[in-house]
């Protein structure tokens, strides 16, 4: 053996943090591997597969979430880069408009100055260089995930390219008559005191009283009508009651006035049919100003709007209130109204409230003069998108809530009270009149004067995001098609959670088909949510959601990798701890032990390496003549290839990992590789050297279809196969498909020699035949053919049960001998000199008793017609599956004690 073939060899123990180390994100970059041209695909021909990062925050840094996320979509990249298309993974970072104002603004109060003393400019360069400093760190710890992105193009959503496509699409909106100005009900902030969108809303259930009002009627003195509320204080700001026209207990009441306690203001009672006549008292009262679904009664009924809580979430009204926080005054209007003989009664009640995802307070629905899109004609074509099969969602169930929200779309707020952020492209003359542009030059040049001042208010963070299908692709506006997006828009497949399903990934279908008259991706895969052990979603609050870089560090990235995507069935909750990881870890190292023993077989029949290689490059599955085990092994290679291939296809990427780790533990490692030692040990050495090519092959292959989900461990191995240069990698080879032929390759003697093997295995176990025994198994068939393939197989048989092994047409069972039947073949193993005949009597006699027990009980529970009749079907029947299952072990029970008995 050359000190060239030894070098060859991995060390004895895999550690990752040299392996993955050495195949860094970096080194990987330095070869260019992961950069796709438009020119191969234009000029080449080749077929263009690209996926669309969605841009994290750059306040953000690695969660289990984006562990997940970027790991599928490097799946998905790294196969179809390897299926030979030119694939095109779009990197990039969002500006996040009121986290990253928020995070600064919490910097600078460290050091006593708030934005406002700074002015806008002073604060916007504070921002950048923030995000120069720490804006980065995301990608940076996304690459030690081994994500392969086309780093050149990483964008910023407030990079010169990317704003210049928000201005024109801004502008594009309004002049055809799609934005526009105006007064509703938004989302606010008190604490940041800006709108806020949905996506920025977090719901929390919160216990609240539910305050039960009279309010007098104004022409029948002594009667009322009560109403139930959570925010009595908003009573000051009632316009009108409302009632279900279809409620009889008010039908003859709609028309009259009532009186607002407190306020003493007389509001009329009306009929709509958004009252539910189940909740409350069945009467709703009306204040426009202050929730969203009054505002549209109010629009309905022509009713006024009166505001009553501001900006800051202290009342100005003129009732005594003023200046009082909200939620103080909300109390004290409950005593006044008491002391007024106005309350009925009061009960606790639970419901889920909006709260402010960066401060943490409850949200105020306000009514404010802000900007919004109309939604509804840019959604009827994105919404026939999906209905129409141009778009798939993975799983399609998603596609009943896209649906749902597409067709009650509500227009969009895309203004904020923010500095940080693309600046709303408009400006006001003295006049207060509007002009819309591009630029301030251009507006000037609409308006004809210079004294024009620009709009103080920022757009929406999702305003830039829906964009990002065509400016990640260098689209700046208008009808241009650069070589980029002919070849690589649309993009293939969207990998995101569902929580974005209308906030952002509708959004985009409507700006793709609106603005570059096509859909922005044809697939869109939806990440499971991923919880604790104990189904709880993932949060810092509660301390349960573990660093991902220590679950690296510890477990190592290919672990982590492998890991959370076999435990993530598509369109299912991932239950997650970090023990799991064990999994991965105990998968790579798996890998490398196998890998030695293949090369260590490898040492034994080649001299070196040069001979090794020149026969594994001339080595091919067609000229393979040898039967076995080898023939057994190719068919399942080549039936997991399939398997896998097909799973792709089904965008099932939890079953890809599973079908490579069932095939590699199981049939690679358990089997075939046992096999492959005791049939080396008979083979000629040409025999021998295909043998080992063939082993080191299935391995390769193995490793290519693993290459995608561990990129690192399969990089490493696949090099010290026959000592490939440092720049190549497997990234670069072309992915294995399936041979047709192979597929159904006949593989069912070694299969019936495998259940021979499992049978014995078990009767050792059963009768505790000790494992360092040799023990004599007898084969009894009437059948040739099996004869035969028993024979062929005798020694890997032997070997594989440490057994010697006799094979026979009509012989007598031999005395005291544990027996089994496989597919009517009869096995016989002779227990005496084995095992204490009494000793496993008395160890039967125990378990038979402690089963007959068991059985016993299960019996009593199902012949209980209360608990058979009220008890879960499921229940039921899985009681009923157990007593079979017990009842077979103890059959089998007594049949090995009448064994022992002979």
């Amino acid at each position: 053996m050359s000190d060239q073939l030894s070098n060859a060899n991995l060390d004895k123990t895999y550690n990752h943090h040299e392996v993955e180390q050495r195949w860094s994100s970096a080194h990987w970059e330095s070869l260019g591997i992961y950069e796709a041209e438009s020119a191969r695909v234009t000029e080449g021909g080749k077929e263009p597969y690209t996926v669309l990062m969605p841009p994290p925050n750059v306040t953000g840094s690695l969660t289990l979430g984006h562990v997940l996320n970027h790991t599928l979509q490097d799946i998905f990249i790294r196969y179809q880069r390897m299926q030979g298309k030119e694939a095109l993974w779009l990197p990039g970072t969002d500006h996040a408009g009121i986290a990253t104002q928020t995070v600064v603004e919490k910097k600078l109060r460290k050091e006593g100055i708030s934005r406002h003393d700074l002015g806008r400019k002073e604060f916007l360069d504070h921002v950048w260089q923030w995000r120069d400093e720490y804006g980065g760190l995301i990608l940076r710890q996304l690459r030690k995930l081994g994500i392969s992105c086309d780093w050149r193009r990483n964008l910023f959503t407030m990079d010169e390219s990317a704003s210049m496509a928000v201005k024109h699409a801004f502008v594009t909106l309004y002049r055809d008559g799609l934005i526009y100005r105006g007064k509703r009900i938004i989302n606010w902030c008190p604490v940041s005191q800006t709108a806020l969108s949905d996506e920025e809303v977090i719901m929390k259930q919160r216990t609240d009283k539910l305050v039960y009002v009279r309010y007098p009627l104004v022409k029948r003195p002594g009667e009322y009508i009560t109403i139930a509320t959570v925010r009595p204080e908003t009573i000051l700001a009632d316009v009108a009651i409302a009632v279900n026209p279809d409620d009889p207990r008010y039908r003859d009441l709609v028309g009259e006035l009532a009186v607002v306690p407190v306020a003493g203001r007389h509001i009329p009672v009306i009929a709509d049919s958004y009252v539910d006549i189940e909740f409350g008292t069945g009467a709703l009262k009306i204040t426009p100003a202050h929730d969203p679904n009054d505002y549209d009664v109010a629009e309905r009924h022509n009713l006024p709007l009166i505001s009553v809580v501001g900006r800051d979430g202290h009342m100005i009204d003129d009732f005594g209130y003023k200046g009082m926080d909200r939620f103080d005054a909300r109390e004290k209007i409950i005593v006044d109204l008491e002391e007024r003989g106005s309350l009925v009664k009061v009960e606790e009640y639970e419901h889920n409230v909006g709260y402010s995802e960066r401060a943490d307070v409850v949200v105020e629905p306000y009514l404010s003069e802000q900007w919004f899109v109309r939604m509804k004609p840019l959604a009827e074509k994105a919404l026939d998108a999906v209905n129409d099969g141009q778009i798939t969602f993975h799983p399609s169930h998603w596609i009943s809530t896209y649906r749902h929200w597409m067709e009650n779309i509500q227009d969009w707020c895309i203004s904020r009270q923010l500095w940080w952020g693309h600046r709303i492209p408009a400006w006001y003359d003295t006049e207060g009149k509007i002009w819309v542009a591009g630029s301030y030059e251009e507006a000037c040049h609409l308006a004809g004067t210079d004294k024009l001042v620009q709009d103080e208010d920022v757009l929406d963070t999702w305003f830039s995001s829906w964009l990002w299908p065509m400016t990640t692709l260098g689209w700046t506006g208008g009808h241009q098609e650069n070589d980029d997006l002919k070849s690589f828009y649309p993009t293939s497949t969207l990998v995101t959670g569902p929580d974005i399903i209308f906030f952002w990934v509708a959004r985009m279908i409507m700006a793709g088909i609106y603005f570059n008259g096509d859909i922005p991706f044809r697939d869109v895969y939806f990440t499971s949510i991923i919880r604790d052990m104990k189904g709880r979603k993932l949060s810092k609050s509660l301390g349960n959601s573990p660093d991902p870089l220590k679950v690296i560090d510890t477990y190592g990235t290919d672990a982590l990798r492998f890991t959370i995507v076999y435990i993530a069935p598509l369109g299912q909750d991932v239950l997650f701890g970090e023990e799991k990881c064990e999994l991965g870890r105990n998968f790579a190292t798996k890998i490398w032990n196998a890998t030695r023993l293949v090369f260590m077989q490898r040492e034994k029949v080649f001299d070196d390496m040069d001979s090794f290689r020149r026969a594994y490059e001339a080595f091919s599955f067609d000229s393979l003549s040898i039967q076995g085990a080898d023939r057994w092994i190719l068919g399942r290679y080549h039936r997991m290839l399939e398997a896998y291939h097909h799973a792709f296809a089904q965008f099932r990427l939890n079953d890809i990992v599973k079908i490579i780790y069932d095939f590699f533990r199981g049939d690679y490692c358990d089997w075939y590789l046992e096999a492959l030692k005791v049939e080396l040990a008979g083979s000629s050495h040409d025999e021998a050297a295909d043998r080992v090519c063939l082993a080191v092959s299935i391995l390769e292959g193995v490793l290519k279809v693993l290459h995608p989900v561990m990129p690192f461990l399969t990089d490493e191995i696949w090099h010290h196969i026959i000592d490939r240069p440092l720049d190549r990698s497997i990234a670069q080879t072309a992915m294995p498909h399936p041979d047709p032929l192979l597929v159904q390759e006949d593989i069912s003697a070694f299969t019936l020699v495998q259940s021979i093997i499992s049978e014995t295995r078990s009767i050792r176990a059963l009768f505790s035949v000790p494992h360092d025994m040799q023990a004599d198994l007898v084969i009894r068939s009437s059948e040739s053919e099996a004869i035969l393939c028993f024979n062929q197989f005798s020694e890997i048989i032997s070997s594989l049960t440490k057994c010697r092994v006799s094979i026979t047409e009509n012989g007598e069972r031999p005395p005291s001998s544990a027996g089994a039947v496989v597919e009517g073949h009869e096995l016989f193993m002779p227990l005496k000199g084995l095992i204490s005949f009494e000793k496993e009597k008395v160890r039967l006699e125990k378990e038979i008793s402690n089963v007959s027990g068991y059985v016993t009980r299960l019996e009593k529970k199902l012949s209980n017609r209360g608990f058979v009749d009220n008890a879960p079907q499921d229940v039921v029947q899985s009681e009923k599956e157990k007593l079979a299952e017990a009842a077979a072990s103890l059959s089998k029970l007594k049949a090995n004690m009448d064994v022992l008995s002979e």
